[in-house]
Order: C-alpha cells, then sequence, then structure tokens
C-alpha cells in the first residue's frame, strides 16, 4: 500500500510541476485560453506551427509549441488577436526567428480565394505598380514560392532558415489560378481588379 502511495504522490507531483511549468498534456491547452486548433505541422521532432481560433472573441492566432519528453506541450509564442478587417481579401499573420518562421492566412467564409502563394521572383515590383502573375506563373517558379490550396478558410505555412522579406509576400488565386489579391512585404492585403 505505501508503494502505491508514493507513486500517485510522485505522479501528483510530476503533474503539478509541469501544469506550473506552462506543459501540458494536449495542443489546445497549451495554447492560453479557450481555443479551437486548427491546423498543425511540426517543424522538426521537438517543435509545431499551430493555427488556432479563439473561442471567446472569434480573433486567431498562430504559436509555436515545444514538446517535451514525447507528451508535453509548451507554447513557445507566436501572434494573436487577428481577424479579418471588413472590405480586406483575407488576414495574414506570423512569426519569425533567425531558425525559422511561420505564416498563416485566414479568409473569409464566402471567399473565392482557392490558393495561396508566399514568395516572390518579381522583387522589382513596388506596391504601386500594376503586374501580372497567375497560378502557373508561381508553379513554374516553385524555387521561389510555397503554395497551398485554402482548405476550411485558411493555411499555415512553415519556412526553415532565417525569416525574409519575400516569405512575407503573399498572393491569392481563385480556382482558375487568376491572381485576386495580395499582400506585398509591409503592405496591408489588397484585392488585384486591374482589367
Amino acid at each position: 500500500m505505501k508503494k502505491i502511495l508514493i507513486v500517485i504522490g510522485v505522479l501528483v507531483g510530476v503533474f503539478a510541476i509541469t501544469s506550473l511549468s506552462g506543459f501540458h498534456l494536449t495542443k489546445e491547452n497549451a495554447i492560453p485560453g479557450d481555443v479551437k486548433l486548427l491546423q498543425s505541422i511540426h517543424i522538426d521532432k521537438d517543435r509545431i506551427a499551430v493555427i488556432y481560433k479563439d473561442n471567446m472573441d472569434g480573433t486567431y492566432g498562430v504559436s509555436k509549441l515545444n514538446k517535451k519528453f514525447g507528451l508535453l506541450y509548451q507554447d513557445g509564442g507566436g501572434a494573436y488577436g487577428y481577424f479579418i478587417e471588413e472590405g480586406k481579401p483575407f488576414q495574414a499573420m506570423g512569426s519569425g526567428t533567425d531558425k525559422d518562421s511561420i505564416v498563416a492566412v485566414i479568409t473569409p467564409n464566402n471567399s473565392t480565394i482557392k490558393y495561396i502563394a508566399v514568395g516572390n521572383y518579381m522583387e522589382e515590383v513596388t506596391p504601386f505598380d500594376k503586374y501580372e502573375l497567375s497560378l502557373n506563373d508561381v508553379k513554374s517558379n516553385s524555387e521561389k514560392y510555397m503554395l497551398q490550396e485554402v482548405i476550411n478558410n485558411h493555411v499555415l505555412f512553415v519556412k526553415l532558415g532565417m525569416f525574409t522579406e519575400d516569405f512575407w509576400t503573399i498572393r491569392a488565386f481563385d480556382k482558375d489560378g487568376k491572381l485576386i489579391a495580395d499582400k506585398l512585404f509591409g503592405m496591408d492585403a489588397r484585392y488585384i481588379n486591374w482589367q
């Protein structure tokens, strides 16, 4: 009986210490607040990028979770409190270090955006220039872009290595591969209609 009490005491102690240290058994619990996890991507064996929705205020966030001992999660920081502004095609959010970067994009429920590309091979384009770019152009320059299909109104990208301006250059395409919105580095997201 004494051994059972010791084992229970040790388990309670470990649980209390890990909880007080910010370690949790689930990814959702590691993120502060009442959140719904939308997507996660392994950065490496000990770190996970996540995009989530705050159940209390409906905002979105991204975080890098640290995985410890193979079964515990700890919030490693990120960005939170984002929402889609009225009249904007999408909302981007992200977090970056010299080791890696994450970028997430959320779209409105009625959006016609089907694909999101991050990256850039058109460095000479300024926010004031009209330019042409198609989904086929992005696919033809795959070494300069990361491309994902929008599923459930969000995408999540992970890039190893240092944060770059190109990784924060975002373009949105419709189902036919037509460019319909962008967010050039340092600028707001905007619709494109240069007919």
